[in-house]
């Protein structure tokens, strides 16, 4: 997200963590002068389709269906609707839906946690797939949108080749403002390169909710009490428009005697893509001083999770540890609050890179944060020494780190 959009978003996490956890439209038809996609009311591209998840429904009798994205995914609302939408539809199919929604959160982490949390269960049958609101703004080292979404669905492709993707892009208002400019946001021309790459299918949910408020079927108060979280009004919106994909997708009948087919895996668009994300476990961690694991830290004051959580904790300067690790990328996956510090991060003996853990959410909660530490390395083994800084930020109140998991992106052995 940018600066701008996350202290917005930031203020609706505060409020619902409070409350819950403790003209225009003339140019609507118009090409976008960046993009192959038009700011148009054809606000979806079928592409590749659903085919195998419903022939896998239809003649399966079974289908698991996965929700991966930030806190627009994991509330209440469009995919509680859309489950609803899938069992109407294929009434004697048995249904298993998972939410692997986390607030707050980029495509990075998505595709470091997609195995454990997507896959956690088995074979996945439809992926709905959603980070264009919280990867929007420039691409950093903790948010690799395009690197971060062709992984995911590699990553899936991999697992299931039979898999079929949806991906949407949400709407906020930073986007409403560039659709009705005529300009497509940065950040879906990114993600549905990798996604026409693939041959998946999208819902720009962006252009058709700008067209459907400057055309005066409703307002963005209507929509939304803030910059992108939908009210219960706006999600019913997005259901409207995933019923109305899936009655193009699946139109026609299934063919006769149809079953899933392997898709065909184009070569990558770029060969540093987070296809093999994984987590590494803290036991793999060699400590040499100054941190200790914490199986059930917690704090009064958080968001995103539900507290009690396993940590390697330091809490001092000069805390360092260890870790062997093979692969392209050395990340966190982490616990970020109040007393955040600063870590040094060395892969290799090379000279150390400082990474701040503390961030103007820090102000009011701790949450989970996924920072990467060093990347673009060369495939193979490495090893990191991680450090806490006699610095800090100045507005912490320590020197805190709180690991979760370890990340990288290389294949197990």
């Amino acid at each position: 997200m940018s600066k701008k959009h996350t202290r917005r978003e930031y203020m609706f996490v505060v409020t619902v963590f409070m409350m819950g956890c403790l003209g225009v439209t003339q140019n609507i038809s118009a090409q976008s002068e960046n993009t192959g996609l038009s700011i148009s009311k054809e606000f979806f591209i079928v592409r590749g389709g659903l085919e195998n998840c419903r022939s896998r429904f239809i003649t399966g009798k079974t289908g698991r269906v996965a929700f991966l994205g930030g806190s627009i995914t994991t509330m209440p609302g469009w995919r509680d609707l859309t489950c609803e939408m899938l069992k109407k539809r294929f009434p004697d199919t048995k249904f298993e839906f998972i939410n692997a929604g986390i607030g707050g959160t980029n495509s990075t982490l998505g595709a470091l946690r997609f195995e454990q949390d997507v896959f956690g269960k088995g074979r996945v049958d439809l992926l709905f797939l959603e980070f264009a609101v919280n990867d929007s703004g420039n691409e950093s080292p903790d948010n690799r949108s395009a690197r971060a979404m062709e992984g995911i669905i590699r990553h899936a492709l991999r697992l299931n080749p039979a898999i079929d993707i949806l991906v949407q892009y949400f709407v906020d208002t930073d986007k409403a403002e560039e659709i009705r400019k005529g300009k497509m946001p940065d950040v879906i021309l990114r993600h549905d390169r990798v996604a026409e790459h693939y041959g998946i299918p999208i819902i720009n949910m962006a252009t058709e909710m700008t067209r459907r408020i400057d055309a005066g079927e409703f307002t963005w108060q209507q929509f939304s009490g803030d910059t992108c979280h939908p009210s219960p009004f706006g999600h019913e919106r997005y259901a409207e428009c995933i019923g109305k994909f899936l009655d193009a997708a699946w139109a026609n009948p299934l063919a006769q005697g149809a079953s899933p087919k392997d898709h065909v895996i184009p070569e990558p668009l770029d060969r540093l893509n987070y296809e093999y994300g994984r987590f590494i476990d803290l036991d793999q961690a060699k400590v040499l001083n100054g941190w200790n694991r914490n199986k059930q830290w917690d704090t009064e004051k958080k968001c995103n999770y539900g507290g009690a959580v396993d940590v390697l904790a330091a809490e001092a300067p000069g805390a360092t540890l260890e870790l062997a690790f093979e692969g392209t990328l050395i990340g966190v996956s982490e616990i970020a609050g109040m007393d955040a510090g600063i870590m040094e991060c060395s892969v290799d003996g090379k000279a150390p890179v400082s990474l701040d853990f503390y961030d103007h959410y820090c102000e009011m909660f701790h949450r989970p944060v996924c920072r990467i530490l060093a990347e673009d390395l060369a495939p193979g083994k490495h090893v990191a020494t991680l450090r806490m800084a006699q610095d800090k930020n100045l507005k912490s109140q320590g020197h805190a780190a709180r690991i979760l998991k370890f990340a990288t992106n290389g294949p197990l052995k």
